[in-house]
């Protein structure tokens, strides 16, 4: 996968047997501030991602030849692709069709007709998931973030959450994030998530915890994304500070 320091510098290889639909998502995506790799066939695919190593794939599931749930498939064999993001395009949003792309190792999907705003998200969101696996400080996270896995094993924070957490590159990747805030705040039984009030044991700040599972198609929490914000006396605040 590419080293951009930017998620929208970030290159998408786009698969479709159809040239007008590459088009399309050709013109959304540079549009977007993306760099765009196209292939029109599940054998070009593969090439193209082991030959470009694409930092996702949107990867129509209807292709001739070789259909997208087999180049899924193929790719999740193969341990330098086991984590690249797969947004799967269909045009059918039947129960069994996603199970089936979830089977084959999808990791989203879009239905067509494209609507822009869904699909610029769903690829945001791959990207920022699969940037969190790689563990350590983030430098384009907006806000105080820290993303954990499902055990509050920590994976990656930005550098406004170093700053209130006392976390450093070299020692937070894997560290349990409860012990982080004082005893009695936070809520760790709350896989719902929601907003609590909380101290931090570097700072002693008060401030607002946001939680907010990501869960997997089975319901299963994967991750949990963790953003603060400031909080004053008599003032309830819900959104992020950047001040």
């Amino acid at each position: 996968m590419s080293d951009d320091n930017t998620i929208a510098g970030a290159r998408i290889l786009v698969v479709d047997d159809a040239p007008q639909n590459v088009k399309l998502l050709q013109l959304i995506l540079k549009d977007a501030g993306y760099r765009v790799i196209e292939a029109y066939s599940g054998r070009e695919a593969l090439d193209k991602v082991r030959l470009e190593r694409p930092d996702a794939v949107i990867l129509d599931v209807r292709m001739p030849g070789m259909s997208g749930y087999e180049v899924c498939e193929t790719l999740r064999r193969e341990p330098d692709f086991a984590t690249l993001p797969v947004i799967m395009v269909t045009a059918l949003s039947l129960p069994e069709e996603r199970l089936r792309g979830i089977e084959a190792g999808a990791t989203d999907f879009i239905t067509k007709p494209f609507n822009k705003k869904e699909l610029l998200a769903r690829v945001q969101t791959s990207l920022a998931l699969a940037r969190a696996q790689q563990p350590g400080v983030i430098e384009q996270l907006p806000g105080a973030v820290v993303m954990t896995d499902a055990d509050w094993r920590v994976l990656a924070f930005s550098p406004r959450a170093a700053t209130l957490l006392g976390l450093s590159a070299d020692s937070a990747p894997g560290s349990d994030f409860r012990p982080m805030l004082e005893p009695g705040t936070g809520d760790w039984s709350a896989d719902a998530g929601g907003i609590f009030q909380v101290r931090t044991v570097a700072t002693q700040l008060p401030l607002l915890l946001r939680h907010t599972p990501v869960r997997d198609a089975a319901e299963q929490v994967l991750l949990r994304m963790l953003v603060f914000s400031g909080q004053r006396e008599g003032e309830r605040e819900t959104g992020i500070r950047e001040g």
